[in-house]
């Protein structure tokens, strides 16, 4: 402590041990106080000292800092996670660029809803659905008609549970992905890549079923679905598989 009190000794002295105490003990108390002080003040420098260092320390490491996050690059979102447009999907107004698929209608939409049936919309909107793009085509080859698109969910994980989900309500007639030709029902496709979920419905006019083996039906599936939405359009933008 740097404040002492005084001893119970001295409370009891009294007056005829006054020469006692001036005999025997006065002359040793100047000794004593000044080595007090001394020790007072060789700890305050000593607790000074640390501070100083203490302090130097905070500054170099808060200096290094500063010039890590000065040298660190800015970084943007990434193109991914911007919103598709019509045209990232869509750019031509006839075609399907690279193939001979010719565009009937395309439309971009908020609503998610617009291009299900049944329970899929709930489902997607689960998953934070809050976009779809797709178009119908007309497919080069026989008289197969096709519309396919891309949902946007909340990320990756997202994409993948909805992906995983489909199927289930496929398979049940719960719900699916709804054709813009017509309202037909027809063989459906779909994959997640990013937050995105990719799909097809490939259907014929008039209502002509299109059977699971149908080998025409997993063709236009891997040229639309895997090749144009996946390969070209989401690599373009660097979303991940």
């Amino acid at each position: 402590m740097l404040y002492g009190t005084p001893s119970r000794a001295a409370h009891r002295a009294t007056d005829d041990g006054l020469g006692q105490l001036i005999r025997g003990g006065l002359h040793r108390q100047p000794a004593r106080i000044a080595i007090e002080p001394e020790r007072a003040a060789d700890r305050l420098v000593r607790g000074l000292a640390g501070m100083i260092v203490l302090g130097v320390a905070v500054m170099i490491g808060f200096l290094a800092v500063g010039d890590e996050t000065r040298g660190a690059p800015i970084t943007t979102p990434a193109a991914a996670d911007q919103p598709l447009t019509l045209g990232d999907v869509f750019p031509e107004p006839e075609s399907v660029p690279g193939t001979d698929y010719r565009i009937v209608v395309k439309h971009i939409d908020a609503d998610c809803a617009s291009a299900t049936v049944g329970r899929l919309s709930a489902m997607l909107a689960a998953y934070g659905c809050d976009q779809v793009v797709r178009a119908a085509l007309n497919a080069p080859r026989g008289d197969y008609q096709v519309t396919a698109g891309i949902f946007t969910l909340l990320d990756a994980a997202a994409a993948d549970r909805a992906a995983a989900g489909v199927r289930d309500l496929v398979e049940t007639g719960d719900g699916g992905f709804s054709s813009m030709v017509g309202g037909l029902v027809g063989q459906t496709a779909w994959h997640a890549r990013g937050p995105y979920l990719l799909y097809c419905v490939v259907t014929r006019p008039g209502g002509g079923l299109v059977t699971p083996d149908d080998p025409e039906a997993a063709r236009i599936t891997a040229e639309i679905v895997d090749g144009y939405l996946s390969e070209s359009v989401l690599a373009r933008r660097g979303s991940s598989a």
